[in-house]
């Protein structure tokens, strides 16, 4: 029989859940009911929360007098790049670990190959930057792939590692008596089974580099820059822009928030499927 739950809980744990909901969503209101306002209306008192009238000056001025669209193509360049790279380099290591690594070996390698992301990157910053001068690649959107594809990289062999140790033996035993190799067996049978796995960490991989501020700020100056920089160039010191900033910001999340609603189930299917091993 089942339990009847406590009204008492249940309502305390929904005005919690509006609680949390209301703090996770409030800057993103209050961004876009800003990227509406006119200069005026942002600094009256009190505040306005909803702007009258609306006005699209902000978005008008982002789109056609700024170098947004640039920017915009730079960061889609180097994010979906980086991470195709990272993901066909990355699923073969990850597989290699979860079957063909000795377990002693296996965790001093991962453990090794893993670090890079306990590295602070502010360390890594000078290192790079004086490297890729020295090849002359600042500026370059070849400097940000090669730069963000490390980080990719652990973090796509971190998650499918757990993930392709959930795949039964049994599959991969009668794939290989049926004359697969290792790869023919991840290409043919695993990467199927897993496919809302590597959808996962394809995803985390993107928004890596879609959100990733610091390198972007140090090794890139005009042409390169992606739009975490550009929206970042709205601060002068001089004045803020807020209008225009706000008006980046929502259109900046706008990939990521459509690729989240997309890939929701996906997303929410990969994230529990290494939660039983096999």
């Amino acid at each position: 029989m089942a339990r009847k739950r406590n009204p008492i809980a249940v309502t305390c744990i929904y005005i919690y859940l509006l609680i949390i909901t209301a703090i996770v969503v409030f800057p993103i209101f209050w961004i876009l009911m800003t990227s509406f306002k006119t200069d005026v209306q942002m600094f009256a008192i009190p505040p306005e929360w909803i702007p009258d009238p609306f006005t699209l000056k902000h978005y008008t001025e982002v789109l056609f007098q700024s170098s947004f669209l640039h920017q915009l193509a730079n960061s889609l360049v180097i994010s979906i790049t980086s991470t195709a790279i990272a993901l066909l380099a990355g699923t073969p290591s990850a597989y290699g670990f979860a079957r063909y690594a000795k377990k002693r070996n296996r965790r001093v390698v991962f453990s090794l190959v893993t670090a890079v992301r306990m590295v602070p990157q502010i360390v890594m910053v000078v290192p790079y930057f004086l490297l890729l001068s020295s090849m002359r690649m600042s500026d370059t959107r070849t400097a940000l792939i090669i730069v963000y594809i490390p980080f990719q990289m652990t973090l796509v062999i971190w998650i499918l590692k757990n993930f392709f140790q959930t795949v039964p033996l049994e599959i991969e035993e009668a794939a290989s008596i049926d004359g697969l190799g290792p790869f023919g067996t991840l290409s043919r049978i695993v990467t199927p089974l897993c496919k809302s796995s590597i959808g996962v960490s394809a995803m985390l991989a993107f928004l890596y580099a879609w959100n990733e501020f610091m390198f972007a700020l140090s090794l890139t100056s005009r042409n390169a820059q992606p739009l975490t920089v550009g929206i970042a160039g709205n601060v002068t010191s001089f004045q803020t822009f807020w209008g225009r900033m706000s008006a980046s910001g929502m259109m900046f999340i706008l990939p990521a928030v459509l690729l989240t609603l997309l890939f929701q189930k996906g997303l929410v299917k990969g994230l529990t499927a290494g939660a039983v091993k096999g």
